[in-house]
């Protein structure tokens, strides 16, 4: 007598979960593994649980090469998506899908598009690569856009960019007059013929150095008068004497120089009048030196005084205090950039990898450190004993800084700014992030760590008032490839849900789902055609492009709507119903997927002249072409609790599926295809989207029986979730 087999029923609401990692084929212990799949190609996860086939692309525009998608929103009706070439950039005005304008001369190459970072504030974007001069793209218009060097504030005396003394503390620095052009020494080497053209700042007093002699000597045109600011205090007077001794640490001057004293106050009796102006001097030490006041009176004592600035102005005096512009070709540039508080920020560059630099309040190209109030320009490394290498700065409920070692932010009340006086940088985690641009994603800031393998979640915690770094790809890490780009697809009126997509090297998209209320996230994968690959993609508003490569050349494809279900796909239409289609000239000699309203027509060759001829009866005034995509979906093997212990390695027969569908046209369970039609059915007429619950019978027994959702037919399928019918 045959043994009878148990009948189970399993049920299968969502695939929140997404696709799992292929070593989690054995965690049936945990939600994920009955919320999941074992695969889940070219779908869109429902934050309601089921999911559809992905949304095809629309072809938008040919590209010369390789591009980085960068969006430029500058309000909702004006928006625009710019690709970033090898020395070029192509600007689309979305409002007509429109070439804006093709800039080309400029100083990136491929090597370092997917390391540069971009930031925006109205008419104004920043380019920063810290082997790249910084760039401003600025809008001019609505269709036209200008690109130059990043430029600071200047007057007449000054340039207001940041400077730093990378020499030892100890070089000093003279100059051999105080206005005009004049000779710098420093007293151990330091230049090089690269520093014609670079700034100088000796004391308060800005140099524009012109031209190049030795290590030790250049050529520099003072702007303004050279002066240095003395100690304070500086003046000891000698009782009953019109002596001055002058303190001035390494003050280099000779026995005899003439200065020129300024700003003093009265000291003991003798007048500012008498102390301010020129003087001979008598030199005492490397440190001293004495002069004589002028006027009749001495001094009723012996004491120190001058006041708190004190300026002396003299030919060869020596400097300790001197800086040189903080970016140049010889120091690098800003690796990253944003706008925080009203300030524009830059991050890192190659002489100071952990330095933070923020221009004045409302004054972005303005970064005077001035007196330090509030208002004044932010300079600071973010303190950490071991250099950390700043790639990337985000404005967020706090300023984030990422470096390849850590994460920080920058702790502010909400009612505060940051300030001079009250910046700080707070370690948070110890991850490291690697050039991929980084997104904000219900608050949380996504980031993929240096090792290129896993995605984390930097996000706040109001209990604890501290970030942690949340791993949320580990469930999906074999989706996650060494990313090189990445953008936030927000939700909408019409599409509530939002998506972080990774592109990764290989080509294909890790593409990431979450509602943090309701604790759901998910990761599924999108591939296009096959021997297609994308590059680069970037969401501008609700529109969502990408660079594909495809066919041996480059393409801009934006993702179409729901019913759009072909990859690079364009629409052609004919005056009166026919079967011969012109002017595919961009699908020359291929061959394409014809769909026509729900009708799915096959496949069809494209001549060389561009000319595609449906098969007889196929009559039609509207075609879309493109080329298909493989859906796939699996899910994991079946597994139930039983009395009699785990299911898992026990040969299982599912014998029948109910499959829930929302609106489909086509899908296959298995190998059993969806039937729409009846043969009694008026063909003439377009299919009926199905909705409701239909069912699949199965055959065989296999000890990982899984249910396999594909589609023959590229046409839109959405599965609510299905219930398994198996016997063991």
């Amino acid at each position: 007598m045959a043994k009878t087999r148990a009948l189970l029923r399993q049920l299968k609401t969502t695939f929140q979960a997404g696709e799992l990692d292929p070593l989690m084929d054995m965690r049936s212990d945990v939600n994920a593994y009955a919320n999941g799949a074992r695969q889940m190609q070219n779908v869109s996860l429902f934050s309601q649980g089921g999911f559809k086939r992905r949304n095809g692309t629309k072809r938008y525009a040919s590209l010369s090469g390789n591009a980085r998608l960068v969006g430029f929103d500058f309000d909702d009706n004006e928006q625009y998506i710019l690709a970033f070439g090898n020395e070029r950039v192509d600007i689309y005005y979305l409002g007509d899908n429109s070439l804006a304008q093709s800039i080309t001369g400029c100083v990136w190459t491929t090597s370092i598009l997917f390391e540069m970072q971009f930031s925006q504030s109205g008419d104004t974007m920043i380019v920063t690569h810290p082997s790249m001069q910084t760039q401003k793209i600025f809008r001019t218009g609505l269709t036209s856009f200008t690109k130059s060097n990043f430029t600071f504030d200047t007057d007449a005396e000054n340039v207001y960019q940041p400077y730093y003394k990378f020499a030892n503390a100890t070089t000093t620095i003279s100059a051999s007059g105080t206005t005009g052009s004049v000779t710098l020494t420093t007293s151990a080497n330091h230049f090089t013929s690269a520093y014609v053209n670079v700034y100088l700042m000796i004391e308060d007093t800005t140099l524009l150095i012109t031209g190049y002699t030795s290590a030790t000597q250049v050529t520099a045109t003072i702007l303004g008068t050279l002066r240095k600011q003395l100690i304070i205090d500086p003046f000891t007077t000698e009782n009953g004497t019109k002596v001055i001794t002058v303190n001035d640490p390494l003050h280099g001057l000779a026995n005899g120089a003439s200065i020129t004293i300024s700003g003093s106050n009265s000291i003991e009796g003798i007048s500012a009048t008498d102390i301010n102006g020129s003087k001979t001097i008598s030199v005492l030490n490397e440190d001293t030196y004495t002069f004589t006041a002028g006027g009749s009176a001495n001094a009723n004592n012996t004491a120190a005084g001058g006041g708190a600035a004190v300026f002396l102005t003299s030919a060869n005096q020596v400097n300790t205090r001197w800086k040189e512009q903080t970016y140049s070709s010889i120091r690098g540039y800003p690796a990253s950039s944003t706008f925080h508080d009203g300030r524009l920020w830059f991050g890192g560059s190659s002489s100071l990898p952990d330095f933070v630099w923020a221009s004045k309040v409302d004054e972005f190209f303005n970064f005077d450190v001035g007196e330090g109030n509030d208002a004044d320009s932010i300079q600071s490394s973010i303190g950490v004993s071991q250099v950390a290498d700043i790639r990337h700065l985000i404005s967020n409920r706090h300023l984030l800084i990422f470096t390849a070692n850590g994460e920080f932010f920058c702790p502010q009340s909400d009612t505060a700014v940051l300030t001079p006086s009250n910046f700080q940088a707070r370690r948070q985690t110890t991850h490291g992030c690697s050039h991929v641009n980084i997104k904000t994603l219900e608050g949380g800031a996504l980031f993929v760590q240096k090792h290129g393998r896993a995605v984390r979640e930097l996000l706040f915690t109001d209990l604890e008032l501290s970030y942690s770094a949340t791993n949320i790809s580990v469930l999906a890490s074999h989706l996650v490839q060494t990313p090189i780009d990445m953008t936030i697809l927000q939700g909408t009126s019409e599409r509530p849900e939002s998506y972080a997509i990774f592109i990764n090297t290989d080509g294909t998209a890790g593409v990431f789902h979450a509602v943090r209320a309701e604790k759901l996230a998910g990761w599924t994968e999108w591939k296009t055609t096959s021997g297609a690959s994308y590059k680069s993609v970037e969401a501008v508003g609700s529109r969502l492009f990408f660079t594909v490569f495809r066919n041996s050349a480059y393409y801009i494809e934006e993702m179409g709507d729901e019913d759009n279900t072909l990859d690079h796909a364009s629409t052609f239409v004919i005056g009166s119903a026919g079967t011969v289609f012109t002017g595919l000239s961009n699908y020359a000699s291929k061959t394409v997927r014809v769909r026509s309203g729900n009708f799915y027509m096959g496949e069809f060759a494209v001549t060389s002249g561009g000319q595609l001829t449906l098969s007889s009866g196929f009559d039609t005034t509207t075609i879309t072409v493109g080329f298909d995509y493989e859906l796939n979906v699996e899910t994991m093997p079946v597994e139930i609790a039983l009395p009699s212990g785990s299911l898992q390695g026990k040969p299982k027969r599912i014998s029948k599926v109910i499959l829930g569908l929302n609106s489909a046209l086509a899908t296959s369970v298995s190998g059993n295809k969806l039937v729409l039609r009846q043969v009694t059915d008026d063909l003439s007429l377009a299919p009926t989207a199905v909705t409701g619950k239909k069912d699949f019978y199965l055959l065989g027994y296999n000890k990982d029986a899984t249910v396999s959702i594909t589609q023959s037919d590229p046409l839109p399928v959405r599965i609510t979730g299905l219930v398994m019918e198996y016997a063991v």
